[in-house]
Parts: structure tokens; C-alpha cells; sequence
């Protein structure tokens, strides 16, 4: 059975790491790199690869750090880096110096484990997934997807992110579902405006606010719950479309609208 255990970094990243041996590992999103190595040191893993989702700091930052501190060559997998678009605000990416491109419908192996990769354009033009098949599918989604939410379109349009999230809704209900933010509160709390008669919702909040009042991560989830309470995945139920109409007061005609209005209303909360 594959164990994925969370590394805490900055204020509300997790970097993923998979064990894939009896003390290897993959790392997914070390943006601290410091953190990383503090880990992988305290716990006797040697760090076989690393998967970067996309190139934002706070995912891909602490690679060259790793690859200064530690005394083996370390490969890299990410996507094809593309150029901000001309106009459009958004953090900081940096490419690694050295990196094997991937991209949609590719696949890799490392230590016997396959990763199938799909692209999620929206949060950035050039966003990946990493999907890791057991007992279970697990999915290492960055900022793609999150608990109860979704990542903010930085560099795609509305129609890209509201394809690539509806993507995971394509996935059995007992995925695994891994994001790069412990957001999950904070988007609850939004989740309950647009749905306030979702009891999902309401016990989801209870018992989030639990597990983070102890310092235990709500992550991962599954795409059950996350069909549940996720208004991102929800774009076509009839009360989350009223939602948003009524908000917006005025008529939303599809659900790919209803998306673009809900990440909008969730921006400017």
C-alpha cells in the first residue's frame, strides 16, 4: 500500500511525500526546501525524484536547495514552462535549471511506481496533475483543486479551470485527493454562503475545525466528499446556480458560467 505523508511548509503549504521504498521517497511541491531536507533527514529517507505541479515559488522554490544539500543527483519532473501572459497578475514562477518535461497523457516510473499525468490549465497556463494507481487512485492535484475550493485563474480563462476541475468529478469516489493548501476552513466558510442548507457542508465545518484545532491536516479527501461540498464541483445543481443568480442577480445560462461567477464571488469575498 502506498504511504503519502505531508511535510508542513510556510504558512499553509503541504509538500507531498510518497514513500517508494522502505526509506525512498518523491517529493511533490518542495517550495521549502529547507523543510524538506529537515524531514528527509529526521525520518533517514533518500529522495529519489521530485514532481513539480507548476512553477509558483511556494511549489517549485526549494528544488535548487535540495539539489545543493543533497549529495546525489535528484531528478525533476514539471511541465513545459510557459510565460505569463502579457497583462495578467500573477505570483512569481520560476523554471529549475535542469528538469524532464511532461505533459498530458505521459507517463513516468520511478521506483516501480507509474504516475499518469493530466493537464489542468486555469491556475497556470501550463498546470499538471500526477496520478498515482493502488488499492485506491491517488491524485497530487497543486493548486488545481482544493478542499472544498479550487485555485484562483492567474494565467488560463474560466473555461480552462472549469474543465479542469470538473475533471476530477471523472474520477472513482474513493480517490485520494491531494492538494497543495490547507484552505480547507476558509473555503467551507464560503461553501456555506453559496449552499447554507448543505448539511455536508455544516459537518464538514465541524469537523475540519476539530481536526485543525488539534494541528492534524484535513487532507487528503476524496472525490466523494468533495462532490458533497465543493460548490467548485457543483456547478450544476440547481442550488448553487440559484445561489449564484441571486447574488449576482441575474441570469446564469450554463454551468461553466455558474463556475466563472462562483470564483469571481469568491475572490472578492
Amino acid at each position: 500500500m502506498i504511504q503519502v505523508l505531508p511535510i508542513p511548509a510556510f504558512n499553509d503549504n503541504y509538500i507531498w511525500l510518497i514513500k517508494s521504498g522502505p526509506q525512498a521517497a518523491i517529493l511533490v511541491d518542495p517550495g521549502d526546501g529547507q523543510s524538506a531536507l529537515a524531514f528527509l533527514k529526521q525520518h533517514n529517507f533518500t529522495l529519489n525524484a521530485i514532481l513539480l505541479t507548476h512553477y509558483h515559488l511556494d511549489h517549485g522554490g526549494g528544488v535548487a536547495y535540495l539539489q545543493q544539500h543533497l549529495d546525489h543527483p535528484i531528478a525533476v519532473y514539471g511541465p513545459k514552462w510557459q510565460p505569463t501572459p502579457v497583462g495578467k497578475k500573477a505570483p512569481q514562477k520560476r523554471c529549475p535549471d535542469t528538469f524532464i518535461e511532461v505533459g498530458d497523457g505521459d507517463s513516468i516510473v520511478i521506483n516501480q511506481l507509474t504516475f499518469n499525468i493530466n493537464a489542468v490549465p486555469g491556475h497556470t497556463l501550463e498546470h499538471i496533475n500526477y496520478v498515482l494507481q493502488d488499492e485506491v487512485t491517488h491524485v497530487f492535484c497543486g493548486d488545481s483543486l482544493f478542499s472544498g475550493g479550487c485555485g484562483r485563474v492567474f494565467e488560463g480563462t474560466m473555461g480552462q479551470m472549469y474543465h479542469s476541475v470538473s475533471a476530477y468529478g471523472n474520477f472513482p469516489d474513493d480517490t485520494q485527493l491531494y492538494p497543495a493548501h490547507e484552505y480547507t476552513l476558509s473555503n467551507l466558510a464560503f461553501a456555506h454562503q453559496v449552499e447554507p442548507d448543505n448539511q455536508h457542508i455544516t459537518d464538514a465545518i465541524k469537523q475540519v475545525a476539530k481536526l485543525r484545532q488539534q494541528g492534524i491536516p484535513t487532507l487528503p479527501v476524496t472525490v466523494a466528499h468533495e462532490k458533497r461540498i465543493n460548490p467548485f464541483m457543483r456547478c450544476e445543481q440547481a442550488s448553487v446556480l440559484q445561489a449564484v443568480q441571486v447574488h449576482f442577480a441575474e441570469v446564469t445560462p450554463s454551468p461553466e458560467m455558474v463556475f466563472s461567477q462562483l470564483r469571481k464571488w469568491k475572490d472578492e469575498s
